[in-house]
C-alpha cells in the first residue's frame, strides 16, 4: 500500500509539473492565434471617397449579369491622420448586376454595377460597400494633380503604388489651347474637373446615374437613351462608401 501511495504521489507531482510547464506554452499559442485572427479585413468609414478608373470598356449589349468588372484607384486613399489605405493603382473588383439595351419595349438601356472588394498587392482585401456617386469620361491627357488632392477618410492598409503617364505633346503649346482634350459636360465645364465632390454623369451625354441596391447591398445603374450603355476603358468613377445596412444616398 505504501508503494502504491508513493507511486500515486509521484505521478501527481509529475502531472502537476507537466501542467505548469505546458500552461505558458498554451497561453502563448492562444495569444498567437488571437493575433492572427486579429488581422481581419480593413473596413472603410461611411462617406469615404474612392477615385477610380475602369480598366477596360464595358457595353450593356455584350455584358451579362455576373460578369466581372475591374477598375483601379486613380488616387491614393488616405486616412485623416495621413496613413495610406489604398495606394494609387489598387485593383477594385466588382460585377454586373443588370444589362439591357433599348428596344423591344424598353425606352432606355441600362448597366448595373456593384463593386465588391479592393485587392491590395500584398494579398490583403478590403470589402467594399459603395455606390458610384459620379461618372466621367476618360481624360486623354492627365498631369500630376489633375484630380486634386488625394481623398482622405477611412481606415488603414498599405501596398505598393503604380501609376501611369500621359502622352507627350508633339509641338509647342499655343497660349489659347486648352491643357486637356477631354469633352466638356452639358454645362461647358471640362470633364477633367472630377474630384471627391463630383456628382452625376460628367462628359457623357444622354446618360444618368441611379443608386439601386442589388442582393441587399449598394449598387449603381447607368441609364442611357442610346441603344446601349457603353463605357470606355479609363472612364472615371467616384465611389462613395455607404454605411452597412443603410439605404444608399441619392445621386
Amino acid at each position: 500500500m505504501k508503494l502504491v501511495g508513493l507511486a500515486l504521489v509521484t505521478a501527481c507531482s509529475v502531472s502537476t509539473a507537466m501542467g505548469a510547464f505546458l500552461q505558458p506554452a498554451l497561453a502563448q499559442d492562444a495569444g498567437s492565434a488571437t493575433g492572427r485572427s486579429g488581422q481581419t479585413e480593413a473596413t472603410l468609414a461611411p462617406g469615404s471617397p474612392i477615385l477610380a478608373e475602369l480598366n477596360s470598356g464595358v457595353d450593356s449589349k455584350k455584358a451579362k449579369v455576373g460578369d466581372t468588372i475591374i477598375a483601379h484607384t486613380s488616387e491614393t486613399l488616405k486616412s485623416a491622420d495621413d496613413r495610406t489605405i489604398m495606394p494609387r493603382g489598387t485593383k477594385i473588383e466588382g460585377h454586373i448586376t443588370q444589362a439591357s439595351v433599348r428596344g423591344k419595349g424598353a425606352e432606355e438601356s441600362a448597366l448595373g454595377i456593384q463593386f465588391d472588394k479592393a485587392i491590395l498587392k500584398d494579398g490583403g482585401e478590403i470589402s467594399l460597400n459603395v455606390i458610384i456617386q459620379a461618372l466621367a469620361a476618360p481624360v486623354s491627357f492627365s498631369a500630376p494633380g489633375d484630380l486634386g488632392t488625394p481623398p482622405t477618410l477611412g481606415t488603414t492598409q498599405t501596398s505598393p503604388m503604380s501609376g501611369a503617364s500621359g502622352p507627350r505633346s508633339t509641338g509647342p503649346p499655343s497660349p489659347q489651347s486648352p491643357q486637356a482634350t477631354a469633352p466638356p459636360d452639358a454645362s461647358g465645364a471640362p470633364s477633367r474637373d472630377f474630384d471627391a465632390k463630383s456628382r452625376g454623369v460628367i462628359g457623357l451625354r444622354g446618360m444618368t446615374l441611379n443608386a439601386e441596391p442589388a442582393n441587399n447591398r449598394p449598387a449603381s445603374v447607368v441609364v442611357s437613351n442610346g441603344k446601349s450603355v457603353h463605357l470606355e476603358g479609363g472612364t472615371r468613377l467616384l465611389l462613395v462608401v455607404q454605411a452597412q445596412g443603410s439605404e444608399p444616398s441619392g445621386q
